[in-house]
């Protein structure tokens, strides 16, 4: 086995070389260019990708005003009104944002503001704005910024329908005929909407890989003058005595320096039998590791799958290097962590080796993941939210649309939860919200799925035994494990609560219709005194009637 090797500290001699000096420089030059070029290009990446999750806000920001606003325009009730204008004005703070950066002379600090107010994460605005100022004139972005101005020029026919909607409810015009006129506009912006948010995402990846090529050809162009320099001047120190040969090692030495103290963890590995030749400092203290314990190592010891070494290094053999792959590797006790490598194919000392440059990603990782699940589910009950709710039906309905068969949608209100919060406290209710999530996720089938959409509103769909008969079952399986009482400190309270079911294609195929005739169905329950569900339709199916057929 090869031992490790260690780079020693240039050897001092009496010969100075201009020559080697700048050779010297002009690699450093390199390296620095590329850690410029590779800092700057993560940047201008990180700022197409926070775009794109801003419009994803954007896009659910949109849909929650006009649900909203749906709602209000069939039931004429406030709260929903605040809906709309909650979820309007994350739209109107990235509209306030895009207004100041076209400015000749931008606020830059209200483009911040209204960035912040879209919901934007704060650590991504800086980027945001650096990639609208400074490439506003590329194609690609100017065509983006087109389609965001023709997306807010339909959000201002949304408020303009709103505001007509609002007057209406406030002069007590509740004509079915202007209701309906109401509802088919609103849901033509809608549609209208739809296809500017996939021209928006779509074109906006097109953007990123647009201005990626050029910021690589930037830096091949640079590194290539930078080599052809360097290569230029080491013909010329070729042909020097052995004395200017003797200082081009002393250069070499110094480039190796380079690498032992680069700020990243750096392994070169010979190709023919996997043996690790050289590992810098950074890479021993990564791994837990002496030099004499790493040369007894082998690549394959700090992988936690086999597999995804073998897919590393079939992906070296076709195309010759590797960035930026996240893995999970381990260090010399066991413990795993997430890192972010950089291979190349290489030839060192004359032999074939893969160098590598990895970064401890593990906090990086831990935070995406704890964004996610804040993203997707509720602080208080740890159930999916709205969000992750809405995305799980959209898919259903697409899979269903192709596939066929059916599934029912449980609206479930709690029955006079308002008044308990007010009595009781804040506490008390949440407690009580989290007892409610509890009983029910204990109540339904494994596949079927419980999501809080907010305040005391819950929603069950239900994709498993789906036949009316089950239905019914699972709705009187809910209801019946309301009924022991709920404790909290000295209370004892009683709760019940209203359900609404509509069903899969029969009450509807479009994801808002299928949401709203299950509401529909939860407020008829409550009509008839609560403590009861109600199919929408038919009065018979809340009692079992063919409401969803066997597939």
């Amino acid at each position: 086995m090869a031992e490790p090797l260690h780079i020693e500290p240039a050897l001092a001699t009496g010969i100075k070389s201009r020559r080697l000096i700048l050779i010297a420089w002009l690699f450093s030059a390199i390296i620095v260019l590329v850690l410029l070029f590779t800092y700057y290009g993560i940047g201008l990446l990180s700022a197409g990708r926070a775009y794109v999750g801003g419009e994803g806000l954007w896009s659910k920001a949109q849909k929650d005003a006009v649900f909203a606003l749906e709602r209000y325009t069939h039931y004429h009730q406030e709260a929903d009104y605040d809906s709309y204008r909650a979820a309007l004005d994350l739209i109107l703070g990235d509209r306030q944002a895009r207004l100041e950066l076209e400015q000749p002379a931008p606020d830059l600090a209200r483009a911040r503001a209204g960035f912040l107010r879209g919901g934007n994460q704060p650590a991504d605005i800086d980027d945001m704005i650096g990639l609208f100022r400074h490439f506003r004139h590329i194609p690609d972005i100017d065509k983006v910024i087109g389609i965001w101005t023709r997306g807010d020029a339909m959000i201002d026919e949304l408020m303009a329908l709103a505001h007509q909607v609002r007057a209406s409810v406030q002069r007590g015009e509740t004509d079915e005929a202007v209701v309906l006129a109401q509802l088919r506009e609103l849901n033509a912006i809608n549609q209208r909407l739809r296809p500017l948010e996939d021209d928006f995402s779509s074109t906006l990846g097109q953007a990123a890989r647009t201005t990626e090529f050029i910021l690589l050809a930037a830096l091949f162009v640079g590194v290539a003058l930078l080599l052809g320099a360097a290569i230029l001047f080491s013909r010329r120190m070729v042909r020097q005595s052995e004395q200017v040969e003797s200082a081009l090692r002393q250069g070499e030495q110094q480039l190796r320096g380079l690498l032992q103290f680069a700020p990243l963890p750096i392994v070169i590995v010979r190709t023919s039998d996997n043996t690790i030749l050289f590992a810098n400092e950074h890479a021993l203290k990564q791994f837990k590791l002496t030099a004499t314990a790493l040369a007894l190592s082998r690549p394959a010891d700090f992988y936690l799958r086999s597999e995804d070494r073998d897919t590393l290094f079939a992906h070296l053999r076709q195309h010759r290097s590797v960035e930026d792959w996240e893995v999970r590797l381990q260090d010399a006790h066991g413990i795993p962590f997430w890192a972010s490598m950089s291979c190349q194919c290489i030839s060192y000392d004359g032999q074939e080796c893969v160098l590598t440059a990895l970064n401890n990603i593990e906090v990086r990782k831990r935070n995406q993941q704890e964004l996610q699940r804040r993203a997707f589910y509720d602080e208080l009950t740890a159930l999916p939210n709205r969000a992750m709710f809405m995305e799980a039906l959209d898919d259903l309905l697409s899979r269903k649309a192709i596939e066929g068969g059916t599934f029912a949608l449980m609206f479930i209100d709690v029955d006079r939860f308002k008044i308990i919060n007010d009595e009781l406290g804040h506490d008390a209710g949440d407690k009580l919200l989290q007892e409610v999530a509890a009983r029910l996720t204990a109540n339904v089938h494994q596949a079927d799925m419980v999501a809080r959409l907010g305040g005391d509103e819950f929603v069950v769909l239900v994709t498993e035994q789906t036949e009316a008969d089950a239905v019914n079952r699972t709705a009187n399986r809910i209801m019946a494990a309301m009924a022991p009482n709920f404790h909290f400190d000295q209370h004892q309270i009683s709760v019940t609560i209203s359900i609404g079911i509509s069903c899969y294609p029969h009450d509807g195929t479009e994801l808002m219709t299928v949401m709203k005739h299950a509401d529909v169905a939860m407020y008829r329950a409550k009509e008839r005194g609560r403590n009861n569900f109600q199919w929408y339709g038919a009065p018979r199916r809340a009692v079992g009637a063919d409401a969803c057929l066997d597939e």
